[in-house]
């Protein structure tokens, strides 16, 4: 049963990382990149949350879920940032 638990907090940390990654690439419009980054910034947290509280239940280290949960954070923040870059370079291709 620890183990499934362990599988499904982990899902739920890395999920909004793969919902920022396929979503966030697929549009044209900075505002919707945004939104999205809120959506997924919005899920990690409560992923983290409820990560922790598994690792609580299953007697595991609970400061793995706030680690694991911030660099997964860390790493919406980057997806982020390289989509809006890329959307910037795509729109103003024309000028350089």
């Amino acid at each position: 049963m620890d183990i499934i638990l362990k599988i499904i907090a982990f899902v739920m940390l890395i999920f909004p990382t793969i919902y920022q990654a396929i979503a966030g690439f697929r549009t044209k419009d900075q505002a919707v990149v945004k939104k999205i980054g809120w959506q997924s910034v919005i899920m990690q947290v409560i992923g983290t949350l409820l990560a922790y509280f598994i690792f609580i239940k299953i007697g595991q280290d609970k400061q793995i879920a706030i680690y694991v949960g911030f660099m997964f954070f860390m790493s919406l923040a980057i997806l982020v940032f390289i989509q809006n870059i890329l959307i910037y370079l795509k729109n103003n291709n024309d000028k350089f």
